[in-house]
């Protein structure tokens, strides 16, 4: 052992027993607390995992239904030719607009890939959508409220402005790439 706290792996590949490889891999650990050792079966770790991965999956599962739903809405509902003529890759304006309605919205990453892909379905330029969602995760509405709570206005005003202006060279450089 090299002190408290410190992690040796000790994974024996002895296959044929009972159980495998995944009964005889473990990790020995000296706790900090009182250097009391101790063996941590790779078998629970993995259940630790798969079951802390279902709690994940569940804290995000209903804005991932809310982002499906709202791309369907788009792509069901939202006239195409709106879309190209308001947002596609031919109009200039459209990454600034887009940049600019992003800034004071709310996009959760676990909604904002379903609404991008409808929006690119309609016909939303690339660009556009990623001038939308750099916009969007980057500055919004609670998080500038947050940070006024701590900040000057100048630094506010600073961060919003330094997000706008990302958001749109992104947007550029990607339709000067792709279109």
């Amino acid at each position: 052992m090299q002190g408290a706290g410190a992690f040796v792996h000790n994974c024996h590949a002895v296959m044929g027993q009972v159980g495998g490889f995944l009964d005889t891999c473990a990790v020995i650990f000296d706790a900090v607390a009182g250097g009391i050792s101790g063996t941590v079966a790779f078998k629970g770790k993995m259940k630790r995992a798969a079951a802390s991965a279902v709690d994940t999956f569940k804290g995000i599962f209903w804005y991932l239904l809310l982002g499906a739903a709202i791309g369907a809405f788009i792509y069901g509902f939202f006239p195409q030719d709106l879309v190209v003529r308001l947002a596609g890759p031919g109009n200039p304006w459209s990454i600034p607009t887009a940049a600019a309605v992003g800034v004071p919205m709310y996009i959760r990453a676990e909604t904002v890939i379903p609404i991008s892909a409808a929006l690119v379905e309609k016909g939303m330029g690339v660009g556009t959508v990623l001038a939308l969602i750099i916009g969007g995760a980057g500055a919004s509405i609670p998080e500038i409220i947050i940070l006024a709570s701590m900040f000057r206005k100048k630094l506010i005003f600073a961060f919003v402005a330094t997000v706008f202006a990302v958001a749109i060279a992104a947007g550029y450089l990607v339709d000067l790439l792709i279109y």
